[in-house]
């Protein structure tokens, strides 16, 4: 009678891995002891310099667009704080992935190849890491201040968008939908603010600047286009504030006004 034993793989895979990085760190004692010899300049010098450019541009802009870039530094103790709505734009969007992977490796290139105490002549030929991977070691610390020049100016444009002036809008959670409600004097306006702050107290700031763009009577596409993102994002995030804004209603704790019209897609 026949089994449903699986086949076992041949556990081949990690000793030839093991080869080849052994390999990888030969070539790299050999190629080290060169570039010793020449001072760390000539064509050897800059051969290398397009092997570790090669490597970082697609290493990084891999590990963005996996949504892995935040563990693998910290695998490396770089510790910097990522909201996953920021981690979600780097795996979403090419043009920041190429933006911040330039920013980085722009800066550490140089640092890390240049000068008499440039890293790079501290590699040792004897230790665990092969040259790409000591530096990938030493770029993800440029990745942090790359992320964190990236992320400023992002944040900056939401801030933008979210503005100083927050006028009133609501949650028709019985229709689901928002919209504008006109607000016939200061007690309604103050519930009507009480229960925005409540619907988005845990919102992400990219929600709160679609939200705060909504109010203005742009529609998602025009949202999209000026927070540089895309309708179905914005969408996404309209769709995380109505399901809050649903459980919120349900047990009672907002006031949910009626409103006449919904957000133009």
């Amino acid at each position: 009678m026949p089994t449903n034993t699986p086949a076992s793989t041949p556990p081949v895979a990690l000793p030839a891995r093991r080869e080849r990085n052994d390999a990888q760190r030969a070539a790299d004692r050999e190629l080290f002891a060169d570039l010793q010899a020449d001072g760390f300049r000539g064509p050897r010098f800059d051969l290398l310099q397009d092997r570790f450019w090669h490597y970082g541009w697609t290493v990084l802009r891999s590990w963005m667009r996996e949504g892995v870039i935040i563990e693998r530094c910290r695998e490396h103790r770089i510790f910097f704080p990522a909201p996953y709505t920021e981690v979600e734009e780097m795996k979403r969007r090419a043009d920041v992935r190429d933006d911040i992977a330039i920013e980085c490796l722009g800066n550490a290139m140089p640092a890390f190849m240049e000068g008499d105490f440039s890293p790079l002549r501290d590699w040792n030929p004897d230790g665990g890491r092969n040259l790409t991977s000591y530096f990938m070691h030493f770029a993800l610390w440029f990745f942090r201040d790359a992320y964190r020049v990236w992320a400023a100016g992002h944040r900056r444009r939401l801030r933008e968008i979210l503005g100083p002036d927050r006028r009133i809008w609501a949650y028709d959670a019985v229709d689901d939908f928002w919209d504008l409600v006109p607000a016939p004097g200061p007690e309604f306006q103050t519930v009507l603010q009480e229960t925005l702050s409540i619907i988005l107290a845990e919102a992400s700031m990219e929600e709160r600047a679609v939200c705060e763009a909504m109010r203005t009577g742009a529609t998602q596409e025009e949202i999209a286009q000026r927070l540089g993102t895309t309708r179905k994002s914005v969408e996404r995030r309209l769709s995380r504030v109505r399901v809050r804004a649903k459980k919120l209603a349900a047990a009672g704790v907002i006031v949910t006004p009626s409103v006449s019209s919904a957000v133009a897609r």
